[in-house]
C-alpha cells in the first residue's frame, strides 16, 4: 500500500503544477486584454484631453471625429512686433516733384500658432511608442494690438492718406506673419505637442508624423 503514495503525490503534484500554469496564463490574458483596452481608452482621452474634440476608436486609434468646420488648436500665443516704411514721390505735369511721403509704422500682434484640426489627426501606439499624426503646424491668427507712427512726413503736393495708412497695415501685417513663420515658433508648437502628449500619456517618448491632406 505505502508503495503508491510517492506515485500519487507525483501525479497530484503534476496536476497542480499544471492547474497553476493554466492559472497564470488565463490572468495574463486578461490582464492583456485589460491593458490594451484601457491603453486605447486612454489614447481616446489623451486626444480628446489635448485637442478639446469629441474623439472615437477606429482600428486601434484613437481620432477626432469629423466635422463640417475646421477648429483649431492653439499651442503657442505670443506678442510679437515688426516695423514697415511707406514711401513714395508725386509730379505735377510729370515733370515737377510734388515731394516725397513717408510714413514708418511699427506694429504689436498676438499671434497664435498651433495646428488646424482637420479629419487625420489621430493618435496610436507603435509597440511601446505612442504616435501622434497631425498636420503641419502654420500661423493660425496675426492679430493687430496695437501700432505706432514712429515717422510721418508729406511732400506739398503728396500728402499721407488714409488709404496710403490702410495698405501699410496690410503690408505690416503680412509682414508679421512671414516674420512670426521665420522666427522658429513653429518649432516650438512642435516641441510643446510632444511635451503634452508626454505629460498626459506618462511616457518617455512620442512620435510625431504629418497627416495626409486631403
Amino acid at each position: 500500500m505505502s508503495t503508491h503514495h510517492p506515485e500519487l503525490w507525483k501525479t497530484l503534484r503534476w496536476f497542480a503544477l499544471l492547474a497553476a500554469v493554466v492559472l497564470v496564463a488565463w490572468l495574463g490574458i486578461r490582464t492583456f486584454e485589460r491593458g490594451v483596452g484601457s491603453g486605447v481608452s486612454g489614447l481616446e482621452k489623451v486626444l480628446g484631453a489635448i485637442t478639446n474634440s469629441d474623439t472615437r476608436v477606429v482600428e486601434g486609434r484613437a481620432e477626432i471625429i469629423e466635422k463640417t468646420d475646421v477648429t483649431e488648436l492653439a499651442l503657442v500665443k505670443m506678442k510679437m512686433s515688426t516695423t514697415r516704411t511707406f514711401e513714395n514721390e508725386t509730379f505735377v505735369l510729370k515733370y515737377f516733384s510734388g515731394g516725397r511721403k513717408r510714413l514708418i509704422i511699427q506694429g504689436e500682434y498676438d499671434v497664435r500658432v498651433g495646428y488646424k484640426l482637420e479629419p487625420g489627426v489621430s493618435l496610436r501606439m507603435d509597440g511601446d511608442t505612442p504616435v501622434a499624426t497631425f498636420p503641419e503646424p502654420e500661423i493660425l491668427s496675426v492679430e493687430l494690438i496695437d501700432y505706432l507712427p514712429l515717422s510721418e512726413e508729406s511732400g506739398w503736393w503728396n500728402g499721407i492718406t488714409p488709404d496710403d495708412r490702410a495698405q501699410l497695415l496690410r503690408d505690416l501685417r503680412d509682414q508679421m506673419r512671414i516674420k512670426a513663420e521665420q522666427s522658429g515658433v513653429l518649432d516650438m508648437v512642435e516641441s510643446t505637442l510632444r511635451t503634452r502628449l508626454k505629460d498626459l500619456l506618462g511616457t518617455g517618448d512620442v512620435k510625431v508624423e504629418r497627416a495626409e491632406k486631403k
